[in-house]
């Protein structure tokens, strides 16, 4: 009956955090509707991370990271609730960071959607992400196991591990 009760907290606090990454990513494109090509830009920052994800149509994922920003390296942690997808996976990656103007812009809830697929050790998946701030990541996976299909939409929290 406990874990019952727990992780009915756990879905409430997951679809409150969904509920404000959408909210907050909707009002960031309603300002700028263009489309922008990251491609053709610096990125500001970059980073890497190894993350864990259980998915079954809502989904929890955490882990840690660094930010690599002007020289130096800051540790990260990463929490996170979503919306669709099923399965487990273990994920290690690196982003590129964008419109990172001071550090203290990096932490905060991200909203965006992630798509990928993972069986055993293949797989891939791409995510583009964006805070309040307009800070962005674009987060590339190089290695992946478990088995898990994600089109998902949710908020990543990301904050400075002191």
């Amino acid at each position: 009956m406990v874990r019952l009760n727990k992780l009915s907290a756990l879905v409430a606090i997951l679809g409150l955090a969904l509920l404000a990454s959408v909210t907050a990513h909707a009002d960031s494109h309603e300002k700028d509707n263009e489309f922008t090509d990251y491609s053709k830009m610096t990125p500001s920052a970059t980073m890497d991370f190894d993350i864990t994800s259980v998915k079954l149509i809502a989904g929890a994922s955490w882990g840690t990271g660094n930010l690599h920003y002007q020289g130096k390296v800051y540790p990260l942690k990463v929490k996170s609730g979503s919306a669709g997808g099923i399965g487990y996976s273990s994920v290690k990656g690196t982003g590129k960071v964008y419109k990172l103007d001071k550090l203290e812009d990096f932490a905060g809830i991200y909203g965006g959607g992630t798509a990928g697929a993972t069986v055993g050790t293949k797989g891939g998946g791409a995510s583009t992400i964006e805070n309040g701030k307009g800070v962005v990541i674009k987060a590339t996976a190089t290695d992946r196991s478990g088995a898990q299909l994600a089109l998902s939409v949710g908020g990543i929290e990301i904050e400075f591990d002191k």
